[in-house]
């Protein structure tokens, strides 16, 4: 196939203002349209027309979602509906089967579409939700870092690579290489972001910001204790807010919107300090003082949770707008005490939601609110769900758990190379190998028999030929890198 060729033949990815310059590395046709066009042109999704959220009588409008979505340098500059210019911050209350990504995919094309911006969104190691706009995507990938791909569904296809699935894929030295980068990256794109599980430049980036408070440290992958990747965002957003530049060569403002879904996970309200609680707390406090500069700097956070509760106080007092999706259980808030914090002078007394089916939500400010609707996307190519794990998982701790299987787990604490399976009578224990790979461990004997010869979920690596090893307290399952490391899979203790 020849450099630049569309692989639909459909003349969508590359033949776009964007999809030119990123793919060929010339400047595209006057006539070429916007990657957003064709996105909306894709999937159906109608155009955004701020004007039709004025306030009327009897109806649940008002300028406050296309407030949220467009960023303008002055009010004067853009539609009469948009009253508060510059960047935001705003919190997605999503539960289960509300269409979150769906929401999210449509906010993004609305914002790419009117605005230019630069859409990132953060690439998951357990989930592939951005793969509906995978033909649009430029993937970020941190340099020097394995990444494995799996399919998450049974597909008669090679593991995936990042190559095959998006329009350009691009790598990073640091978070300021990135930002560099970014910024000479076409307006109006969709970009994914995996982050760097070595946190190159994060430290750096988190020492800028003139607070009292303690600086994190942040300890690599394959160390001791190592940081849960997902902190690798907050230095990604002091390193934008405070060196990025903030207007363009054109004069015109670099805005930059960052999608980061299960933002529980970043910023949790439970969180610890400290070394033990790897220094969140401290991130934390640091990025709250810096979403007043995020503004200035034209970077706006959309963050997703499923719940309220999910999310630090400290962050989110510092949240614009608010938006609730509908999935037909929970009802949206009708009391000052349900109301978030920060807009509990908000007067809305009525369960819109009660009537609504998935695809309808509101968005609000501590002063108003609009009901909107987003369209049902689905996901096209029929591209199953897929995983992009970066680097290759470490061995099973050792710990002194009572536990009497430990398998190798991710920093999300999900397994990377078996799973442990125990039927509900008890009659089957074993471990499997995860997909796409294949085997079976029975452990539900005096010692562990392989049932199936287990075969590696990862391309650059392998299982020995004698995969089980007796150790003084049991047995361990052994993993080969492809650099000829042996690693452990999973320990089993004697009964």
């Amino acid at each position: 196939m020849l450099i630049g060729e569309d692989p639909d033949g459909d003349g969508y990815t590359v033949r776009t203002q964007q999809g030119q310059p990123i793919v060929i590395g010339r400047p595209a046709p006057s006539q070429y349209p916007s990657d957003a066009h064709e996105i909306r042109q894709r999937f159906n999704i109608p155009a955004f027309d701020p004007e039709a959220f004025y306030r009327r009588t009897g109806a649940a409008l008002s300028g406050v979602y296309p407030d949220m979505l467009i960023h303008i340098e002055d009010a004067a500059d853009g539609p009469d509906t948009v009253t508060s210019p510059k960047a935001s911050l705003t919190l997605i209350e999503a539960p289960k089967g509300s269409g979150k990504s769906t929401a999210i995919d449509q906010f993004a094309t609305y914002q790419m579409e009117h605005n230019g911006e630069r859409i990132v969104r953060n690439g998951r190691q357990q989930s592939s939700d951005w793969r509906r706009l995978r033909d649009w995507t430029t993937l970020w990938l941190p340099e020097g870092i394995d990444v494995n791909g799996r399919w998450m569904e049974a597909v008669d296809r090679d593991a995936p690579t990042p190559e095959e699935l998006v329009r350009a894929v691009r790598y990073y030295t640091d978070v300021f290489d990135l930002i560099e980068q970014l910024q000479d990256h076409p307006k109006g794109t969709f970009n994914v972001v995996y982050p760097d599980p070595l946190f190159r430049g994060c430290e750096r980036a988190m020492a800028i910001p003139d607070t009292t408070t303690e600086q994190p440290k942040f300890t690599p992958q394959g160390e001791d204790k190592p940081t849960p990747v997902v902190h690798w965002w907050f230095g990604f957003l002091a390193a934008r807010t405070f060196r990025g530049t903030r207007v363009d060569s054109d004069g015109d403002r670099n805005w930059m919107t960052v999608y980061i879904d299960e933002f529980g996970m970043l910023a949790p309200e439970s969180t610890s300090g400290g070394e033990a609680g790897h220094w969140t707390y401290e991130c934390v406090e640091i990025m709250s003082d810096t979403a007043k500069e995020m503004r200035s700097a034209g970077v706006s956070l959309v963050g997703a949770a499923h719940h309220e509760e999910d999310v630090h106080n400290h962050w989110l007092k510092e949240f614009d707008y608010w938006v609730e999706l509908s999935n037909r259980e929970r009802p949206n808030r009708t009391t000052k005490a349900e109301t978030p914090k920060p807009f509990r002078g908000l007067k809305q007394d009525q369960n819109l939601f009660a009537s609504r089916p998935p695809g309808y939500g509101l968005c609000y400010t501590e002063s108003r609110f609009s009901e909107f609707q987003f369209t049902d996307l689905g996901y096209p190519h029929e591209t199953p769900e897929f995983q992009f794990r970066l680097s290759v998982p470490e061995s099973a701790a050792e710990d002194e758990s009572d536990d009497a299987v430990q398998v190798a787990t991710d920093e999300a604490g999900q397994p990377t190379i078996v799973e442990e399976y125990t039927a509900v009578d008890g009659a089957v224990h074993e471990l499997r190998v995860l997909a796409p790979g294949s085997g079976l461990i029975d452990i539900g004997g005096d010692e562990p028999e392989i049932v199936e010869s287990p075969s590696s979920p990862y391309p650059d690596g392998s299982f020995p030929d004698s995969p089980l090893r007796e150790t003084a307290e049991g047995y361990e399952l052994l993993f080969e890198r492809a650099a000829g490391e042996i690693i452990v899979a999973a320990r089993v203790s004697h009964h």
